[in-house]
């Protein structure tokens, strides 16, 4: 996931897994290869057959579910979101105006506890979630939470959380229960969701 911040304070989010799925498909070539050469050249029998068309198929397979490309952008002008998303054989586009936007939350999926995943997703006023990724992407370096923070800077997020300097106290003097407490009296955040915005608190500050 990349963003490019414009000139005029635009932001584009783009994510684009193609060299990924790519490789898998050219990992699936070579099995289907092998394969045939076993067929009319090697003849090595038929487990071993069995095998390397299972593996074609398991590669087949994993390349039409990783692939994805997202597009979203946040033209400031407008203050509009257009974005359009495909995964596998899904396409989903829209658009929809900063102030229906509620909250840009950092998720990470359950019993995430090693190198952290994340995606971001927006929830709108009618309660709506916008994921700008399906899946879930490896985040060791922060990327994405930088991301949603431009994000929140541009929709002002943040300059409207008056309880963030609370909650960023409470988190400095190790009070991670009032601050998540905090969190969802204020954001109207599940429990889930608190912790996760706390993790990326912490590591944002």
């Amino acid at each position: 996931m990349t963003i490019d911040e414009r000139p005029d304070g635009t932001i584009l989010v783009t994510y684009d897994s193609t060299r990924l799925t790519w490789l898998m498909l050219a990992v699936g070539g070579v099995c289907l290869a092998t394969a045939g050469y076993d067929v009319f050249i090697g003849a090595r029998g038929a487990g071993r057959l069995a095998v390397l068309l299972g593996a074609a198929g398991t590669c087949l397979l994993v390349a039409i579910i990783l692939l994805e490309r997202a597009r979203f952008e946040f033209a400031s002008g407008t203050r509009v979101v257009t974005w359009r998303r495909r995964w596998a054989l899904r396409h989903h586009s829209g658009s929809i105006p900063f102030g229906s936007i509620q909250r840009v939350l950092v998720e990470r999926p359950i019993g995430d506890d090693g190198t952290p995943s994340r995606r971001i997703t927006l929830k709108t006023i009618t309660d709506e979630e916008i994921p700008m990724t399906v899946g879930y992407r490896p985040d060791a370096d922060g990327a994405v939470l930088h991301i949603a923070d431009g994000i929140r800077v541009l929709l002002d997020h943040d300059n409207d959380a008056t309880h963030m300097p609370n909650v960023r106290a409470l988190i400095a003097a190790g009070k991670t229960i009032d601050a998540i407490r905090l969190l969802r009296e204020e954001e109207g955040l599940s429990l889930p969701d608190a912790k996760h915005r706390l993790d990326e608190l912490a590591q944002s500050k």
